[in-house]
């Protein structure tokens, strides 16, 4: 096996599957140990050329597993099948950050105790948005002077101009007498 990449593994029409890398047949259990191992692997089959390693590792997870298989909540699979193409969208890339996550407390250690969630936050953040600054713990973005300036002014038309619609203000620039 090669850490150059993924392990390449080839399914044939008998069901068994093929690694070249290690130039041997291998089985479920194997391509199992494989990824407890760490290893990425790719699976195609071998006369469609299609990806087929997500539902290999479903099949893993489904006959080896089963216990694993109920992290899904049933009304989340009911979700996952009534979904349409955007909510399907929108859950694929939720469950690619919560990976992203997973893996980040997979590497800093499950185990060890949650000393500071915020830089957990900020390895996350770095991980999902490259370049990006994150704040230090305890720090609120503040908005400059005149950008606060503006924000009141602009909220105060727009209050004149609702009042206004109502009939219930004078019209813009005149003032209210109370």
């Amino acid at each position: 096996m090669t850490a150059d990449g993924p392990i390449q593994i080839k399914r044939y029409p008998n069901r068994r599957f093929y690694a070249r890398q290690a130039k041997a047949y291998v089985s479920l259990q194997d391509i199992e140990q494989m990824v407890r191992d760490g290893h990425t692997v790719e699976i195609t089959d071998s006369q469609s050329g299609e990806e087929i390693t997500r539902t290999v590792l479903a099949q893993i997870i489904m006959e080896q597993h089963p216990d694993k298989f109920s992290l899904f909540p049933t009304a989340m699979l009911h979700s996952i099948l009534q979904a349409n193409e955007a909510m399907s969208d929108f859950l694929k890339d939720y469950f690619e950050q919560c990976l992203t996550y997973l893996d980040l407390l997979r590497v800093q250690g499950a185990s060890a105790p949650v000393q500071n969630p915020m830089e957990w936050m900020r390895a996350w953040m770095d991980r999902m948005y490259p370049g990006t600054p994150f704040p230090v713990p305890g720090w609120m973005p503040r908005k400059p002077a005149a950008q606060e300036d503006d924000l009141r002014r602009r909220m105060a038309d727009l209050e004149a101009r609702l009042r206004q619609m109502e009939g219930d203000a004078p019209k813009r620039g005149e003032s209210r007498a109370e």
